[in-house]
């Protein structure tokens, strides 16, 4: 090391070498915490230049692909990796979306953008996910880690959800034809009693005959209700049920539900009224059958509650200009506070009811209001006291027209 015998010259270059040294020796510090970092790193990680050589990689990347450290060594070009890949099997046979052509396509458009991630599968069955970004000094990184544990995961899951949408195709299917089968001879038994009743051929004979047909007749349309429930519960699941939009009055629409529902109020001399907000319009435009459905099944299932001699109030209301509301109010038994978060579930029994449910159905009333109610975009709520009666409110968009309805 040559140095001029002048002491400042010699300073300077003294200072010099040693910023040089400084400088090397950050780098060095520099290039082992990024080595460092690469080998404390879960994924695989291989940097290659712009002339596609090896600048450096981690163990992981390695052991994914069954490098060696002298095979994967700084320096070598991709296209020998390539080579030992094909060597040892470890090719790619294609993607989520398949092989052949079509793939090579896809690749070589990530390639062109390096944007996003490209996941493949290797022969071997494994499934490797590659993150490649460019650097500004040209080449590329490369991030890839084996996810086969998580794509079979997802096939699984896939799998399950189409097992559970045949099973409940399945089990609507099912339901449906039962619930058709059964109408047939329940529709025959209530049309006989009904003439038996009548004494069409003549007189019963014995008073009792009479309240034993009454029975038949009850049961049967009892019986005929849970399978029309049921029948309305597989088309509501399956969404075979499609709604239309139409303009009726709704007080109209109320008084013949109560009428049809006579048999049932009767027997325990229910008294029950229709009453309507001032600002009630009287006409809404909505499916008039879910309307006739919800009401059939809030009366119904408010009677079979009620003591004798109770009260039912429907009441229609608008609660805005753009939304239509009606409630069933019954002074009967109530139900207890853990029940209430599962109204709306199916085949809910009378159970969790607090006292006095005397006709048990299929638990399916309250399950179809909630299901046509969503369907016309509107909600169901609740309010309910033990030995009080409860309140049920159904509000919904006026001239809704959703995916539930065909117009």
């Amino acid at each position: 090391m040559n140095y001029s015998t002048k002491p400042d010259e010699t300073l300077q270059r003294l200072r010099e070498e040693i910023d040089v040294l400084r400088r090397r020796l950050a780098q060095a510090e520099a290039d082992a915490v990024f080595a460092e970092a690469m080998e404390n790193s879960s994924e695989a990680i291989v940097i290659y230049d712009a002339n596609g050589l090896l600048v450096a990689c981690n163990q992981n990347f390695r052991d994914l692909y069954g490098y060696s450290t002298k095979e994967a060594k700084k320096g070598v070009h991709f296209a020998e990796l390539g080579r030992i890949d094909i060597e040892r099997g470890n090719v790619v046979i294609g993607d989520s979306f398949g092989g052949g052509s079509d793939y090579l396509a896809r690749k070589a458009k990530y390639r062109r953008t390096l944007q996003g991630s490209f996941v493949v599968q290797m022969k071997d069955g494994r499934w490797i996910k590659t993150v490649d970004r460019r650097m500004q000094r040209g080449g590329f990184v490369s991030v890839q880690v084996d996810i086969t544990d998580m794509k079979k995961n997802e096939q699984d899951l896939i799998a399950a959800k189409e097992a559970a949408e045949k099973a409940v195709q399945f089990k609507s299917e099912f339901l449906a034809n039962i619930s058709h089968d059964l109408r047939t001879p329940l529709n025959a038994i209530i049309g006989f009693s009904d003439m038996i009743l009548a004494e069409i051929r003549g007189p019963l004979g014995h008073e009792v005959y009479r309240d034993y047909i009454g029975d038949i007749k009850g049961s049967g349309e009892l019986l005929l209700s849970i399978v029309d429930d049921i029948l309305d519960t597989a088309k509501l699941e399956s969404g075979r049920i499609r709604l239309t939009r139409e303009k009726f009055d709704a007080i109209e629409c109320s008084r013949k539900v109560v009428k049809r529902l006579v048999p049932i109020t009767a027997e325990k001399r229910l008294t029950v009224s229709i009453e309507k907000e001032d600002t009630f319009p009287g006409s809404i435009r909505t499916d008039q059958r879910a309307t006739i459905q919800i009401l059939n099944n809030l009366i119904s299932n408010a009677a079979r509650h009620s003591d004798d001699h109770a009260s039912i109030t429907i009441r229609w209301s608008k609660p805005d200009t753009n939304c239509v509301a009606v409630s069933v109010r019954d002074t009967g038994s109530g139900m207890l506070p853990e029940i209430v978060d599962k109204i709306g579930e199916p085949f809910l029994q009378k159970a969790p009811y607090a006292l006095n449910a005397s006709t048990k159905g299929a638990g399916l009333g309250m399950y179809i209001c909630k299901k046509f109610v969503t369907a016309m975009g509107g909600r169901m709520d609740i309010e309910t006291e033990v030995s009080r009666g409860t309140c049920v409110t159904l509000q919904w968009p006026d001239d809704y027209t959703g995916p539930g309805f065909s117009n």
